[in-house]
């Protein structure tokens, strides 16, 4: 009987948590972007949701799901956008 009560508060935990994640989409919110009005090389990218476009992120700042996409030429490694080097960029 404790396994099972155990079970389903584990269950209920992770549905919880997965559901946090929930993208909530609305356009009318989003920011009008242009290139210009973005730093780096003033790439515009969709978010993590697809919904709005917003600018990628440059080296140094925080990447990776819901923090956001990397510009070419960099990765996101450790949750910050770094340069690739030479040699990833043929595997890459």
């Amino acid at each position: 009987m404790t396994r099972r009560w155990l079970a389903m508060v584990a269950l209920l935990m992770v549905v919880a948590a997965v559901r946090g994640y929930n993208c909530v989409c609305n356009p009318r919110e989003c920011e009008v972007l242009g290139p210009s009005g973005c730093p780096g090389l003033g790439m515009v990218v969709w978010d993590p949701c697809r919904c709005c476009q917003v600018c990628a992120r440059t080296l140094g700042e925080h990447c990776g799901g819901f923090k956001g996409t990397c510009e070419p030429g960099l990765r996101c490694k450790g949750g910050l956008c770094v340069k690739i080097k030479e040699k990833e960029e043929d595997i890459v």
